[in-house]
């Protein structure tokens, strides 16, 4: 009936109306998510739990050494699989830029393993978002595909 079909629809305008929101939310909640987890990753004064003060005990910089071998990785994956999952894969393509950049030296804090873990999830995010890993290129529009 005429009823049944304008309450369905005001359902649907509805569902889509709440969906909207939640995708704004996602979007910002991401955004906040990576910004708080790039500034642990990007730590000012030479990284996180990095001493500032030369002459401390060897036995100190060695800890501090292995928590950052332990936990940046760990770091890294929990905020590759968030933009993953929200899809900004095109995030993901830039985070591999500060991995690998010399400034920061975080791909040191990798075994080989998760190193190639990593570059593999990079390198199916940057097919998911049709952009060039290395950023040689501009991703390929529909009008320039021949």
């Amino acid at each position: 009936t005429f009823s049944e079909q304008v309450a369905e629809e005001e359902k649907k305008k509805s569902y889509e109306v709440a969906l909207q929101r939640w995708e704004q939310n996602l979007c910002v909640q991401t955004q906040l998510t990576r910004d708080k987890m790039l500034n642990v990753l990007l730590f000012i004064d030479g990284g996180w739990l990095v001493d500032e003060v030369e002459g401390t005990e060897p036995e100190r910089a060695e800890q501090l050494h292995a928590l950052r071998t332990q936990c940046i990785p760990s770091t890294t994956f929990l905020l590759v699989n968030v933009l993953r999952e929200s899809g900004e894969d095109r995030a993901v393509v830039e985070l591999s830029d500060y991995i690998a950049s010399e400034q920061h030296q975080l791909y040191k804090l990798f075994n080989q393993q998760e190193l190639r873990r990593f570059l593999d999830l990079v390198y199916e995010s940057s097919i998911r978002c049709e952009c060039d890993p290395l950023q040689f290129s501009e991703p390929k529009s529909e009008e320039n595909i021949v």
